[in-house]
């Protein structure tokens, strides 16, 4: 199968990007395209494994979520998905997880309701491994040219 993509792929890529709801008829007007054949290029891009699956950004501090952090956990022993329940609790969210290079290196990328939830998970993890946080301050878009 061919893995190569066009400069109409991209474009819709980045119109998924920006709107991963939009209908097949407006990204196909968007590209220039029918809403069908972008129908047909979407699926395309998906059988190819370019495309996995459409997400929506949550706005976490309208649920209550107030601080976004940025944590690398290197275990000391196990792997995330033994200790993984632990992270789980109404004051904390995972919103992304990714294992990384480095003995039992992860990346997650959370948000919790306040600064004292990110003490108590602070405080969870500290047996556990060494835990390196950064707090987010603001979300950057566009940063592709």
């Amino acid at each position: 199968m061919n893995r190569s993509i066009d400069d109409v792929d991209k474009r819709i890529i980045d119109c998924l990007r920006a709107n991963s709801r939009i209908t097949m008829k407006e990204l196909g007007k968007q590209v220039f395209l029918t809403g069908q054949a972008a129908k047909n290029r979407v699926e395309r891009l998906k059988d190819l494994g370019i495309l996995k699956q459409y997400t929506i950004n949550i706005d976490c501090p309208v649920f209550g979520y107030k601080v976004h952090a940025i944590i690398r956990l290197q275990l000391k022993q196990g792997n995330f998905e033994s200790v993984k329940p632990l992270f789980i609790a109404p004051d904390r969210k995972i919103i992304h997880g990714y294992q990384i290079t480095g003995k039992q290196c992860y990346i997650l990328d959370m948000a919790f309701r306040d600064m004292d939830g990110l003490h108590r998970f602070l405080e969870l993890t500290e047996p556990l491994g060494v835990c390196e946080i950064h707090i987010v301050l603001k979300e950057l878009h566009e940063l592709e040219s």
